[in-house]
């Protein structure tokens, strides 16, 4: 499960069906450095956790969502009970979900601060970036923003956080600051629309410069995506992204324990979560187009229980 929910599903995002006629949009907010107040605001969020009773609209609390759920496996605060039933019963299907989610989201932001330091690129997109922490010292390493990874190296680096459950974006909204006024974005988009999402990217309101590489992060997301749909967002992806771009991305695999993956399977049904587990084998096939780089080079190590991958703009492997 992931932190994130630029994705789709009934998991994070709980939006109703486009209608006949309309067309998928993608709002920009504009990120301003936080003040000191605010700060202030942000330490006393992370001392509670969220209320039932605090809710604002667009947001609903009786049905597990995957943001959320992601937040409370990670360590998070931003959860509700609905959520926390959820999580208890894919810790019960696997005893080791939180550990390998923590280790595999290590491993995504090892590799974007690679990619800031070593690999060229100044230009980052969180595709369902999820219930983040911003900068807490409190905040767990696993729950910080891409840009904790991204600015040590490259301070001068864009990022985008886009999304589409509200509350996540509420949520960037007051918490995810660079120290670079202007340098963040919030976008509400949903990886299920492709072609409005990478309109959104390329567009003047993202202030991404498209004849530069952009890496895009897509941590822990695409398990909530049917393999059609995962095929032609990376396709869409490819096709769109100026040359040299990067994904990073991660994805939970099934294992090889048939009964566990049953028990996992039941736990995700059971919270009405999206399911596709897949191979690095599968993700491959999935990414045709895309060329997968060696991540050793990188010192990245193997995350168990998930396929890490770099993948590059070019030929096939």
């Amino acid at each position: 499960m992931s932190r994130h929910s630029a994705r789709l599903g009934p998991a994070r995002r709980q939006a109703g069906p486009v209608r006949a006629g309309s067309r998928p949009h993608a709002a920009v907010h504009v990120a301003q450095p936080a003040a000191p107040a605010d700060r202030s605001r942000e330490g006393q969020w992370w001392q509670r956790s969220r209320s039932e009773d605090s809710l604002w609209p667009g947001v609903g609390a009786h049905a597990a969502a995957s943001a959320r759920v992601s937040n409370r496996l990670l360590g998070g605060k931003d959860h509700f009970r609905a959520d926390r039933v959820a999580a208890d019963r894919l810790r019960e299907a696997d005893p080791a979900w939180s550990d390998t989610a923590r280790a595999a989201r290590r491993r995504v932001l090892e590799v974007a601060g690679w990619l800031a330091a070593h690999g060229g690129v100044g230009q980052f997109v969180d595709l369902g970036c999820g219930l983040t922490t911003g900068d807490h010292p409190q905040a767990p390493w696993e729950l910080r923003p891409l840009h904790a990874a991204v600015l040590p190296a490259a301070p001068g680096a864009r990022i985008v956080y886009a999304d589409r459950d509200p509350m996540v974006l509420a949520h960037a909204r007051a918490l995810l600051h660079t120290p670079v006024p202007g340098r963040a974005r919030h976008l509400a988009a949903d990886l299920a629309s492709p072609g409005p999402l990478m309109e959104a990217l390329l567009g003047p309101q993202a202030a991404l410069d498209r004849q530069r590489p952009i890496a895009v992060v897509l941590s822990d997301v695409l398990h909530e995506l049917a393999d059609h749909q995962t095929g032609r967002l990376l396709e869409v992806l490819r096709e769109g992204l100026p040359p040299g771009s990067r994904l990073v991305v991660s994805h939970r695999h099934g294992g090889r324990d048939q009964g566990r993956r049953a028990a996992v399977a039941a736990a995700h049904a059971g919270s009405g979560l999206a399911w596709h587990p897949r191979t690095g084998r599968d993700l491959e096939v999935l990414a045709g187009g895309w060329r997968i780089a060696d991540l050793s080079t990188a010192g990245v190590r193997a995350a168990h229980g998930y396929a890490v991958m770099l993948l590059e703009t070019g030929g096939s492997r």
